[in-house]
């Protein structure tokens, strides 16, 4: 592994001065030559991990002013964009609940609400860590799912039965962790890049929202997750009870005692901030509108989600938990994965690149033969080629790489940029093959409940599934729920 990092390093490193000492393309300016060697060094650092992954996406900050492709400063504030700050209030308000210990008391009175045969323990279970994962990111929600898989494990190989149900349950939080998360615009932070890539490169796009993201995501995880489920059990062979698991739920749940101030104090901060988000901008249901709070206000113009998530987070730190403390203290907080942030930025710095540069459009003309096929082959190709190049790069990275690539192919197509843009986005976190795609999958892993070729085998029938599947509903949720024209629009052009 560390051959392959050092080789990785050199590898890019070579590219980039090769690069720099060759002729400038035909019909590329210098500064768009310098940023396409860039994407590429990261690219080659990404897929090889020849430093940690979040060390990367600081490269911009170093080479974009010293290539001359952006300024410093420019550069910068993609670090600090209203997603991120969005995102990385969701890790707070996560931490917060898991302070509290809420989410544990969650679980638990969903999954023995829900029955305790097997099929329909993994069905709580997964439903339980698809909701956690649409507000809090997938893998903090594969994390707190963990214990609870691992105790029900345990109870069934004390009471002697041997099964392939303990495979099926881990493999269960992970799938049901990374789907849950594509439901809303915090929920990954593949769904991150896509908002400020989409806003960087098409400054006069309209916003996608927390709402807007929602209508598109939600259905998609109400059509996959049961269909992930089938797929275990019938794979697995999951059937009958677990001796005594009713009771081990209920002894779970009565060690917990009552609801303490804390949890009751950050669930009522949970339940404000998501209408918070949901409602702020109009909600248009046919030729109805319901004004979004931010519209009442007239602060439109002023707040964005980041807001709500912010004000939420402040909340956190500023209200009692009943024991001496705040909801949330600073040296929890610290906790979060600062990391992901500083990945979304960096994506958010090349896009920035692209469109500075004048990349975007030379891509676009090297790429103008896809106006040649029908839109929809475009798009199972492009969806078919991200599920795949996703399985042996980071989740996050993919995005960061092909999101602007895929923004510069639709407008050599005459094609409007969200139909690639969307499915590819979604596509880069159905990673269900191998484990160090995506966090779900590596947290798993680590369980040591689940091998290799297991998760490769179970992860091969849903990735095929997912291939068929996943562009035939999104063509048509994102034209049902978006109304927008195939063709190039008019922000695009």
């Amino acid at each position: 592994m560390r051959n392959i990092r050092y080789k990785g390093m050199l590898a890019g490193l070579l590219i980039l001065f090769t690069g720099l000492l060759l002729p400038v393309p035909p019909g590329m300016s210098e500064s768009a030559r310098n940023a396409g060697l860039v994407t590429i060094l990261m690219a080659v650092w990404w897929i090889t991990e020849a430093i940690p992954i979040y060390a990367t996406a600081f490269l911009p900050m170093v080479l974009f002013p010293l290539l001359g492709i952006l300024p410093a400063g420019d550069t910068a504030i993609n670090y600090g964009h209203d997603f991120v700050l969005m995102m990385i209030s969701g890790f707070f308000l996560a931490k917060g609940i898991e302070a509290q210990n809420l989410h544990k008391r969650i679980a638990l009175v969903l999954i023995r609400a829900l029955g305790t045969s097997r099929p329909v323990i993994l069905m709580s279970i997964m439903l339980v860590t698809a909701f956690l994962s649409m507000w809090i990111a997938n893998v903090t929600a594969a994390l707190l799912m963990l214990p609870i898989g691992m105790a029900l494990i345990t109870k069934e190989e004390s009471s002697g039965t041997a099964s392939h149900f303990g495979t099926a349950l881990m493999l269960g939080i992970a799938y049901s962790a990374s789907i849950g998360g594509t439901a809303t615009l915090i929920g990954s932070p593949t769904n991150m890049i896509f908002s400020g890539v989409l806003a960087k490169m098409f400054p006069e796009a309209p916003s996608i929202s927390f709402l807007t993201w929602l209508k598109i995501g939600f259905p998609l995880v109400v059509v996959f997750l049961p269909i992930v489920w089938i797929y275990l059990v019938k794979l697995f062979r999951v059937r009958e009870s677990i001796p005594g698991s009713r009771e081990l739920i209920g002894d779970e749940l009565k060690s917990m005692g009552p609801m303490s101030p804390g949890e009751k104090r950050v669930m009522w901060i949970f339940i404000l901030t998501s209408p918070g988000w949901i409602f702020r901008e109009n909600l248009v249901i046919d030729n109805f509108v319901l004004p979004g709070w931010s519209n009442l206000l007239g602060m439109e113009h002023y707040v964005h989600d980041s807001t709500v998530g912010m004000f939420s987070v402040m909340l956190l730190f500023m209200i009692p938990d009943g024991a001496g403390k705040r909801l949330l203290e600073w040296k929890t907080a610290v906790q979060i994965p600062w990391g992901v942030g500083v990945i979304v930025g960096g994506g958010y710095a090349l896009a920035s690149g692209f469109k500075a540069t004048g990349l975007a459009e030379w891509l676009g003309l090297q790429l103008a033969f896809v106006s040649d096929y029908p839109m929809f082959v475009v798009l199972l190709i492009v969806v078919g080629f991200i599920l795949f190049f996703t399985e042996v790069n980071s989740n996050t990275a993919t995005a960061n790489i092909f999101l602007p690539v895929l923004a510069s192919m639709a407008v050599a197509g005459n094609i409007n940029p969200l139909l690639l843009m969307i499915p590819a986005t979604f596509a880069c976190s159905f990673v269900f093959i191998m484990p160090a795609g995506t966090g779900p999958n590596t947290v798993i892993f680590g369980s040591n409940r689940v091998t290799v070729p297991e998760m490769a085998r179970a992860g091969l029938g849903l990735k095929i599934i997912s291939m068929v599947l996943l562009p035939v509903l999104l063509y048509f949720l994102i034209e049902l729920f978006m109304g927008m024209d195939k063709t190039l629009p008019v922000w695009a052009g």
